[in-house]
């Protein structure tokens, strides 16, 4: 298709109007968007001198925008070669049809003089073989007296979203799953919409803290949200994205109000701690083994060098956190809690940003999916979810002068590891 020819966009309702109307054609009425050189359907004639408004629905912003100037044609055309050529056309770039070859194609098509014609052919009756080559039951076309162009078309599917993925990845298992997030930071927000894109069902935040400038650089909410509480704001930015999963906000400290953060353990599926510190991660190492869920911690380390990524099962063949830290003391690595507790960069003038945007994100992300593989494999059964290890530390830009199992040297290496059984002096793994 030449690219000089503006491009159509089809809302659902546009769609059915047409494929509903008793006539062999009727106009349109196209909103025109020079900015995106595109073309809008925003009124068509359904019935003799009855011309109807095609809704488009209201978050749909772009397809709102425009002028509603442009006088188009649209035209059911029998069985024949039109959409075939269509095809044909739309491959092979800067070819096209002669008009008068057009009109016997396409029976009823006006003659658009001087100016740019637009035409919508549709064929309720194509041949499946065509449907399987790419044809359409609609088709655009440019109409010039020097000649007929395709125009690509684009037609608002009857279903949107995560359901676009039934039969190809588990929406319906996921979607009965629930996942709580322990810090809405940089890389709880990060792994908080990757859960929500994978089809969690319920995505439940937790953080007290409020969104505000310095959050901007690394953070996946913008400039709008400055001033609101953190969970307030994902919850929108979720719904606003994916608007079929269920996100509830809490407004609470992990550490000092354990006591209404322990029922929120009781009735997820697992819990992904991103907050920062000693104590919330392990205030959610023991919440979280009580209540015998598993529990993704992840966090970046040495000034943003290296990400970690933890994977807690409470099973008597893993330890909790407290078990982890004691092995790798013991063997003489960094003190990856204590590391926790210095801040990677907060912008303002005495300390300088040393943690990048996107890969914090990539951590948040990598969590995500940690996450999700836990909940297919452990619940669902789903042995292709199976993630090599239980320890994974991730080379973001690694200089390689830590002790293992840190010490990576390059960047994108992950390295997995197991984490020992739980110890029999420690206070989260011992029963009572």
């Amino acid at each position: 298709m030449s690219p000089h020819n503006p491009y159509i966009v089809m809302p659902r309702d546009a769609v059915t109007k047409i494929a509903g109307s008793d006539l062999s054609g009727g106009s349109l009425v196209l909103r025109r968007v020079p900015a995106d050189d595109m073309y809008v359907v925003q009124t068509v004639e359904t019935g003799k001198d009855i011309r109807l408004p095609a809704e488009v629905p209201r978050e749909y912003a772009a397809l709102r925008s425009g002028d509603p100037h442009h006088a188009a044609q649209w035209i059911r055309v029998a069985p024949n070669d039109a959409h075939l050529h269509h095809l044909f056309l739309s491959r092979r770039p800067d070819i096209s049809i002669g008009f008068k070859e057009f009109r016997e194609l396409v029976p009823g098509v006006g003659d658009p003089g001087n100016h740019l014609g637009v035409v919508v052919t549709h064929d309720p009756d194509l041949p499946p073989e065509l449907v399987e080559a790419g044809a359409s039951e609609f088709a655009g076309w440019a109409v010039r007296r020097s000649g007929v162009e395709p125009l690509a078309i684009e037609i608002e599917p009857e279903v949107v979203g995560l359901a676009q993925l039934a039969g190809k990845w588990p929406i319906e298992q996921l979607a009965a799953n629930s996942v709580m997030v322990v810090g809405c930071g940089s890389i709880g927000s990060a792994a908080a919409e990757a859960l929500a894109g994978y089809g969690v069902g319920r995505v439940e935040l937790v953080d007290p803290d409020r969104f505000l400038w310095h959050n901007m650089l690394r953070h996946t909410l913008g400039a709008e949200s400055v001033g609101r509480f953190k969970v307030a704001a994902m919850k929108d930015h979720l719904a606003q994205h994916w608007p079929q999963q269920t996100v509830l906000a809490h407004r609470r400290d992990v550490v000092a109000e354990a006591h209404y953060i322990r029922p929120i353990v009781d009735r997820v599926d697992l819990v992904l701690c991103a907050a920062d510190g000693i104590a919330p991660r392990r205030v959610v190492s023991h919440l979280s083994r009580r209540a015998r869920r598993p529990a993704i911690l992840a966090c970046v380390l040495d000034n943003g060098s290296i990400g970690e990524v933890i994977r807690l099962r409470p099973t008597p063949r893993f330890g909790c956190l407290l078990c982890l830290r004691q092995q790798l003391a013991d063997q003489g690595a960094m003190d990856a809690e204590a590391d926790q507790e210095l801040d990677y960069g907060t912008g303002r003038v005495h300390q300088p940003m040393t943690a990048v945007p996107p890969d914090l994100r990539y951590i948040g992300t990598f969590a995500a999916k940690v996450a999700i593989a836990t909940l297919l494999e452990s619940l669902h059964g789903d042995h292709t979810q199976q993630v090599p290890g239980e320890h994974a530390i991730i080379g973001l830009r690694p200089a390689g002068d830590l002790a293992a199992p840190f010490d990576l040297s390059q960047a994108g290496d992950v390295r997995w590891s197991s984490i020992p059984r739980p110890r029999a002096s420690c206070p989260t793994c011992s029963p009572g």
